[in-house]
């Protein structure tokens, strides 16, 4: 009898599969609709549905989900679009997730990722709290996808502000808009279910693997990259004023009907209707996240726990230690570059809600969020390097009280002014190079006296740029003058022993004695020369100790500078001479290092024709004459400033002894 039952019911889901093929063929898609629609008609089919579900999704919705039949058929597309949400319902949970899992990742287009999105939305929903590992494998999926949507290059090679604002109307970046917004409208029921269902608590937290967790860790990985690559959107000239049309529309809105009905704006009715899209996009997501988390500030300490005390990986299990009872240390489950974004768009961009905890120290929230802009810092792309400043910005802006010296303890500090000082330095990017010399500034007053005394003289001591090497000299001039024109007694760092040491050892410094090379270090010695100069004529009463110094200053700087000037002079105008004459100039290697710089930016500038072989081109008499005449004209200047320093030396040497004789 059982038998005969099983038989019959695989018999009636058989033919449910070929109605449902018949109507198909004779396009009969409103009956159809009807069928899974009305509540009598469906209470008829519905027991079958489970035996049949994977078979209607084999045979009808993965070969006609396709982006020809959408182009050529988009009423035979919509309504498979429909039949596979329901499919999605009924077939085999594992079966139907594999599968679903597999075309997400796949997808050739929007339309594609959308359909079978919808699907997993109902998967997602049906795996409940006892699954987390299932629905994180689902979520994973969508960010695979994401990751692997094709992106115009400027955007990890960077670009202007000016350049933003045409960014979202290129068609790759109007392709990974939609993707975001279908996934916000994917996610959305999700989330509700978890806010109404799931007791969140803001200390002692459950941080293992859960719902709530997953869909945390989903989110914030969604603000990293490609994302995190169109921050620079949100300058404030983007804003679009009120009433100004937008010119990016993401497409294609037809492919889903619920968002012809509910388009991204009426979902978020809350947004500023000025907002771009990557703006409403983020918005959205920050928004969301902050709700799952309740206390936007709970990951820093762990950012702090992961980056200052690593623990080896388990080679058996393949996490870090203890990483089972907390999803938020594993990298792979929560990337720092993406969580530095949470943190910079909910503080930079001023999304915090009004709710968020008022107890935290601005010195905790300062050094917990250094990790993370060392991290963005560290990135390659511009455009996240660019966050990682303005981050560091309003971090420093926020403190109340000089950062004490002990905060020196933790090594990321030194992590911190390695990647600040490269961007500065190196970076191709002038708005970057511009606002990390900023940052540097800001950061290093921000510390008390001490701390301030340490940094400086431990970048000038390792950072091998001379631009950056004169900035910080003259900014360490800048310190003791003002302290020296309070009329009150110095502290150590501006007088006496600490003083000598950081003018002895890292600003009045010629690398390579005689032998150096002074267009090389020009910014410096410029800057050693002017600091000088301050001091013999602003501390004739030798408050900080510097004419103490002095003949030590002498004998390792300025006996040495003189004479690598008169030499470099000579050399270079004999150089001069010899060019003028014809004669060969290849035995010269301090000249041919000069020449072989202009050729390579000649190169760089694409001034050689466009040859691209590697090779450099040729220089011919007039551009060797032009390298020689700037390099003279250098070495002009600084023997000028030189000289300079040497008559103020000397001049307040003479008003200096009057002085004693007076006292």
């Amino acid at each position: 009898m059982d038998m005969e039952m099983g038989t019959e019911t695989v018999t009636e889901a058989e033919n449910l599969l070929s109605l449902i093929k018949r109507m198909l063929h004779r396009r009969n898609y409103e009956d159809i609709k009807m069928m899974f629609q009305s509540p009598t008609v469906f209470a008829e089919i519905e027991p079958h549905m489970p035996t049949v579900a994977m078979d209607m999704y084999t045979e009808i919705c993965a070969p006609t989900l396709t982006d020809e039949t959408n182009v050529e058929d988009t009423q035979l597309f919509d309504c498979v679009n429909e039949l596979l949400k329901v499919i999605a319902n009924y077939a085999p949970l594992q079966q139907i997730m594999l599968e679903l899992m597999e075309k997400i990742e796949e997808s050739s287009s929007i339309a594609i990722f959308s359909a079978y999105l919808r699907a997993l939305q109902v998967v997602l929903l049906r795996q409940g709290q006892s699954k987390p590992q299932a629905i994180e494998w689902c979520l994973a999926s969508v960010v695979t996808r994401v990751r692997n949507l094709p992106l115009p290059g400027y955007l990890s090679e960077g670009y202007d502000e000016q350049q933003a604002q045409l960014v979202e109307q290129d068609k790759q970046v109007e392709e990974l808009l939609a993707h975001y917004i279908t996934i916000d409208l994917c996610y959305e029921p999700l989330l509700k279910v978890i806010l109404e269902q799931e007791v969140k608590t803001s200390i002692f937290r459950d941080c293992r693997l859960n719902r709530r967790n997953i869909l945390t860790c989903f989110l914030l990985q969604l603000l990293g990259k490609p994302l995190a690559l169109l921050e620079l959107c949100n300058v404030p000239t983007r804003l679009l004023q009120p009433g100004q049309a937008h010119t990016c529309t993401p497409s294609p809105w037809r492919l889903r009907p619920e968002l012809t009905q509910r388009s991204y704006l009426q979902a978020r009715a809350n947004a500023s209707k000025t907002q771009s899209y990557v703006q409403q996009v983020q918005h959205t997501l920050i928004t969301d996240i902050t709700r799952l988390l309740g206390d936007p500030y709970y990951l820093l300490c762990l950012v702090e726990q992961r980056a200052r005390w690593k623990r080896r990986l388990d080679a058996a299990k393949g996490v870090y230690e203890m990483s089972s009872h907390n999803v938020f240390l594993i990298d792979e489950k929560l990337p720092l570059p993406a969580l530095a974004m949470y943190y910079h768009a909910l503080l930079v961009g001023q999304m915090l809600p009004k709710n968020a905890p008022k107890i935290y120290a601005p010195l905790y929230l300062f050094e917990s969020s250094l990790y993370l802009v060392s991290v963005l810092l560290e990135q390659p792309e511009p455009p996240m390097q660019h966050c990682g400043l303005r981050l560091n910005d309003y971090m420093l802006s926020i403190l109340t009280e000089p950062v004490p010296q002990h905060s020196l303890d933790l090594e990321v500090h030194k992590r911190y002014c390695e990647a600040l000082c490269k961007i500065t330095g190196y970076s191709s990017q002038e708005s970057l190079r511009q606002l990390g010399l900023q940052v540097l500034h800001h950061y290093i007053l921000a510390f008390e006296d001490a701390a301030k005394y340490l940094i400086l003289k431990n970048l000038l001591e390792t950072v091998q740029h001379d631009g950056i090497l004169g900035y910080l000299a003259g900014m360490y001039k800048d310190l003791v003058a003002a302290q020296v024109e309070l009329k009150a007694p110095l502290g150590d760092v501006y007088s006496g022993v600490q003083f000598r040491s950081m003018l002895l050892r890292c600003v009045c410094v010629l690398p390579q004695d005689v032998k150096s090379d002074l267009l090389l270090h020009s910014v410096s010695l410029s800057n050693a020369l002017n600091i000088l100069r301050y001091f013999a004529m602003a501390d004739l009463e030798n408050r900080t100790g510097f004419w103490h110094a002095l003949p030590e200053i002498e004998e390792q700087l300025l006996q040495p500078l003189g004479k690598a000037l008169n030499f470099s002079l000579a050399h270079y105008k004999a150089y001069r001479e010899r060019v003028l004459n014809g004669q060969s100039t290849s035995d010269d290697e301090l000249m041919q290092k000069q020449l072989n710089m202009l050729a390579v930016n000649i190169s760089n500038s694409g001034m050689d024709g466009g040859e691209g072989d590697g090779h450099l081109p040729d220089i011919g008499r007039e551009e060797k004459l032009e390298v020689l005449a700037g390099s003279i004209t250098g070495l002009e200047s600084l023997r000028v400033l030189y000289l300079l320093a040497s008559d103020n030396l000397e001049q307040s040497s003479i008003k200096r002894k009057k002085l004693l004789q007076l006292d």
